[in-house]
């Protein structure tokens, strides 16, 4: 049996409800429609050229429990850009690991550059996280303030 392109499956999309129907059990509704959707690869590639240059690591900072900076290294971690903006606070401690990243400095620059719904957001950004900071089972979050 021939496989049909996502490309043939757009242009026959609007054709008919039953071809409509069809073409929605072997693609997404925003594959279809077009929407901006990167595969886990494009996501981090953009990651790479667009987000994680702003690290500025001469600013990274270790933070104890109390959100003080420590002068010893602890498992969590602030990284912050040039101007010293946070960017990244990460804990990697298994009995309590997280991953929150800045909404003003990291999510609305994806967010300008893909048209993601949620469910898409989180599983890209969860991948970078598994990928590059090695968290593993740990559902990263936005914070619009530094906590």
């Amino acid at each position: 049996m021939a496989e049909i392109t996502l490309k043939e499956a757009k242009e026959l999309y609007n054709s008919s409800e039953e071809i409509k129907a069809f073409l929605l059990t072997k693609f997404t509704k925003d594959e279809l429609e077009g929407k901006n959707i990167p595969t886990q690869e494009e996501f981090d590639n953009f990651f790479e050229e667009n987000i994680f240059p702003l690290i500025d690591y001469s600013k990274t900072k270790f933070l104890d429990n109390n959100k003080d900076v420590s002068n010893t290294p602890t498992s969590r971690i602030e990284l912050r850009d040039s101007d010293d903006n946070w960017l990244f606070d990460y804990n990697y401690d298994q009995k309590n690991h997280w991953f929150w990243y800045s909404y003003v400095r990291v999510y609305i620059i994806f967010i300008r550059q893909f048209s993601l719904q949620d469910v898409d957001r989180h599983r890209l950004i969860k991948g970078v996280v598994e990928k590059y900071f090695n968290l593993r089972d740990t559902q990263p979050k936005y914070k619009i303030a530094r906590l």
